[in-house]
C-alpha cells in the first residue's frame, strides 16, 4: 500500500521524476480531471484514465495467427460467396511468412478447409486453392464452426512441404438387376427404402439392386473406425453408418445418383470420397489416393487440405505456445444460426469457456453480418466475449472487402497484449464508479484494475470514472492518485509500463471553470452508448416510440454541450450517429432490417473505441494502416 506521504503536495522537483517515466515512445498514460481546482469541501470529481498505443512502421510487426470462419450456406449463393473467397484469397498478399492462416467452413457440417499454415509461397498457393474449392451447401451451423475455427488455435502452424503419400483405395458399386418375382418379394417383405413421400418417375422400375463398396488392403482397413454413406434425400434413412469390416452397404431402388463416405479414421480425423452408381455392368470400380496414415512427421491433429472434416486436437492436450503473437478469428455469416447451438447465451457461454481452455493461444472474435437476415444481437454478443472483438454491419456486397481489409489492417498493426490500467488512489481518496463498459475492478488499499485487451498502433483506451475527494484545509496542489499503464510490446518482446501522477488544486474560493474537453468527451461518449444500449432494449420488444424518445433525449442532452456547439468534430460525430439510429427506427421493418444491427455496431464501436466497418464514419477510431488495407482491398476486390 502506499503510504501517505506518496501523495503529498509535490514540488517542482518530484513533478519532474514522474515524466522521466514518460520519456520513451512506447505505452503511454494519460490524465484528465474534470476541473483543474475544487473547493476544501469533499467533492466528486469525474477523471478520464487513458492509454495511449504508439505509431509504428510497417516494417516490424508481430506474426499473426488468423482463423477464418465462412458461412457456406444456401443463403451464401451467388456474388456472396464469390466476393468472400476472393476478399479471402486477396487478404494473402498482406500475409508472410511468419504468418499463419486457418480457414473453415460451415453449412449444415463443419469442415476444416485449411489448418493454420504458415504464409511462404507454397502455403499461399496451397490456401488459394483450398478457399477456391469452397462450395455452397446445407444450413448455418454457425456453433459448430465457431468451435471449430477456436480449437485451430491450439495447433502448432505447418510449412506445407511435400505432401505425405496418400493411400489407394477401391471405390465403387456392384450391381445386379432383379426379375420381377424378386423386386416383388422384397417390397412385400417390407425392404422398401424409398421416403413415403418421394414418388417414383412414372416410367422408373425399383428393380436395381447395388452394393456401395470401399476396398481398403488388409493394413489400411485396421486405420478404419466406421463409414458414413450419405445417400439420395429420397430414401428414407439417407445417412446409413457401417462400423465394421467390409465396409459396404447394399439397397435397391429405381435410379442412379452420386454417393458419398465420409471414412473415420481411429486417429480422428475424416476423409471423404464419393461414387456416382453405375447400372452398366455387374461391377464398376475405381482407385482414389486418400491420406489414410499419419505421416510420420505429423502430429495427430494432422489436417489434409480439404479431405479431413474436423480438427483433432486433443481437448487434454498441452497447448502449444508461440511467444509475442496475435491471435483473432473471423467469422462471417448471413444469416441466423438454424443448426447446432442456436441461442446466443448458450453459444456465448461456450465460447467463452473454449477461450478460457485456449490460455496463451486465446483468441479474438471479430463477427462480419452480412445483410438483414443475420442475428446481430448473437454476433455483437460473441464480439464482446473478448475485449478486443467487433462485430461489423455489412450492409451490402460491396462492403465485404473493406470490412475483412479494415478488420485486418487492425490486427497487422497490433503494438501491445494484455493492456491495463491501474488506479492507486491516496488515502481517504474513494472510488464511486467508471462509466465504461471495460470492467473497473476495484481491490483494497484504493486499488483500481481495468483489463483492457489489446492495443493497435495509435489507439487509445479512455476510462472515465468519478472519485469522492475528501475534505482538506490543505491549500495548493495535491497529489489524489497514481495512475499506472501496463501491457506486453509485441514489438521488444517485453513489458512496458508508464506513469501519471493525478494532481489537482484545492483552495477555499473556487472560480468557474469549464469541464476539461477530454472530461466533456467521454461522459458525451457515455450518454450516447447508453442511450443506444437502453434503447434497442425497448425497441427489441416492440415499442420503438419510448426507444425514440430515448435518443431524443441524448440528442438534446448532446446539443447543449459547450463542446458540441463550439463544433468539436468528434462530438459532432456522436450526435450524427443518434441522429442515423433515429432515422432508422420510424418504421418496424426499417428497423429490424437496418436499424437494429446499426445500432448494435455503433455501441459496440464507441464502447470498445475500436472501427468496425458498416455504412457510418468511423474514422475516429481507425489507424493508418486500417485506412490504407480498407482502401486497398476496396480496390482490389472487383
Amino acid at each position: 500500500m502506499a503510504s501517505s506521504t506518496d501523495f503529498e503536495v509535490l514540488t517542482n522537483a518530484s513533478m519532474q521524476s514522474w515524466s522521466l517515466l514518460d520519456s520513451h515512445q512506447g505505452l503511454q498514460a494519460e490524465v484528465a480531471l474534470e476541473r483543474p481546482v475544487v473547493p476544501f469541501a469533499a467533492e466528486d470529481v469525474k477523471a478520464v484514465l487513458s492509454v495511449v498505443a504508439p505509431k509504428v512502421d510497417d516494417s516490424h510487426r508481430a506474426p499473426l495467427r488468423l482463423v477464418a470462419v465462412l458461412d457456406k450456406s444456401g443463403s451464401m449463393h451467388g456474388e456472396k460467396i464469390r466476393l468472400v473467397k476472393q476478399t479471402m484469397i486477396f487478404m494473402l498478399r498482406y500475409l508472410s511468412e511468419r504468418d499463419a492462416l486457418g480457414v473453415v467452413e460451415y453449412g449444415s457440417d463443419v469442415k476444416v478447409v485449411a489448418p493454420l499454415t504458415l504464409c511462404d509461397q507454397d502455403g499461399r498457393t496451397r490456401l488459394q486453392n483450398a478457399l477456391e474449392r469452397i462450395g455452397i451447401s446445407g444450413q448455418t451451423n454457425l456453433s459448430g464452426g465457431l468451435i471449430k475455427g477456436l480449437e485451430l488455435h491450439k495447433e502448432k502452424p505447418r510449412h506445407v512441404g511435400a505432401e505425405a503419400p496418400k493411400q489407394a483405395v477401391q471405390v465403387g458399386n456392384l450391381y445386379k438387376r432383379l426379375t420381377d418375382a424378386e423386386a416383388k418379394a422384397r417390397a412385400e417383405r417390407g425392404e422398401h427404402f424409398g421416403h413415403p413421400n418421394a414418388a417414383m418417375p412414372s416410367d422408373a422400375e425399383r428393380v436395381h439392386e447395388w452394393t456401395m463398396v470401399l476396398r481398403f488392403t488388409p493394413e489400411d482397413q485396421n486405420l478404419v473406425k466406421k463409414v458414413v454413406f450419405q445417400l439420395h434425400e429420397t430414401f428414407r434413412d439417407p445417412i446409413v453408418e457401417v462400423t465394421s469390416a467390409p465396409f459396404e452397404l447394399t439397397r435397391f431402388g429405381w435410379g442412379t445418383f452420386r454417393v458419398k463416405a465420409m471414412i473415420y479414421l481411429k486417429d480422428g480425423r475424416q476423409v471423404e470420397t464419393s461414387h456416382m452408381l453405375s447400372f452398366d455392368k455387374p461391377e464398376t470400380m475405381r482407385t482414389v489416393l486418400l491420406p489414410l496414415r499419419v505421416p510420420p512427421t505429423a502430429g495427430l491433429s494432422e489436417q489434409f487440405w480439404g479431405l479431413c472434416g474436423s480438427s483433432t486436437a486433443d481437448p487434454s492436450a498441452e497447448v502449444v505456445v508461440e511467444e509475442a503473437v496475435v491471435r483473432s478469428t473471423f467469422l462471417f455469416t448471413d444469416g441466423h444460426a438454424n443448426m447446432g447451438i442456436t441461442k446466443t447465451e448458450d453459444l456465448c457461454q461456450a465460447a467463452t469457456s473454449l477461450l478460457g481452455e485456449l490460455k496463451e493461444c486465446k483468441s479474438s472474435i471479430s463477427t462480419f453480418g452480412f445483410g438483414a437476415d443475420h442475428n446481430a444481437e448473437m454476433l455483437r454478443n460473441l464480439a464482446d466475449t473478448t475485449t478486443d472483438g467487433t462485430y461489423s454491419h455489412v450492409e451490402s456486397e460491396d462492403q465485404i472487402a473493406e470490412a475483412f481489409g479494415e478488420a485486418l489492417g487492425g490486427l497487422l498493426s497490433t503494438t501491445h497484449q494484455n493492456v491495463s490500467l491501474t488506479l492507486q488512489l491516496a488515502p481517504d481518496v474513494t472510488f464511486n464508479r467508471a462509466y465504461s463498459t471495460f470492467k473497473a475492478v476495484a481491490g483494497e488499499n484504493g486499488l483500481v484494475t481495468v483489463d483492457l485487451g489489446d492495443l493497435f498502433a495509435e489507439e487509445r483506451r479512455d476510462v472515465l470514472v468519478s472519485l469522492k475527494l475528501p475534505e482538506t484545509q490543505s491549500l495548493g496542489l495535491q497529489g489524489i492518485g497514481r495512475l499506472e499503464a501496463r501491457g506486453f510490446s509485441v514489438l521488444s518482446k517485453r513489458s512496458e509500463t508508464s506513469a501519471k501522477p493525478l494532481m489537482i488544486e484545492r483552495l477555499a474560493d473556487v472560480p468557474t471553470s469549464e469541464v476539461n474537453h477530454q472530461v466533456e468527451l467521454h461522459w458525451l461518449r457515455y450518454v450516447t452508448n447508453e442511450a443506444l444500449a437502453n434503447a434497442r432494449l425497448v425497441a427489441d420488444r416492440g415499442d420503438l416510440q419510448q426507444a425514440r424518445q430515448l435518443l431524443d433525449g441524448a440528442m438534446q442532452t448532446l446539443s447543449q454541450s459547450p463542446r458540441v456547439i463550439q463544433g468539436d468534430p468528434t462530438c459532432l460525430g456522436l450526435l450524427s450517429n443518434l441522429q442515423e439510429c433515429l432515422d432508422d427506427m420510424q418504421h418496424r421493418d426499417d428497423y429490424m432490417q437496418k436499424g437494429s444491427k446499426k445500432m448494435a455496431m455503433i455501441h459496440g464501436m464507441h464502447s470498445k473505441q475500436r472501427a468496425a466497418t458498416g455504412a457510418v464514419d468511423n474514422s475516429q477510431y481507425s489507424n493508418f494502416k486500417m485506412k490504407q488495407c480498407k482502401a486497398a482491398f476496396k480496390m482490389g476486390i472487383a
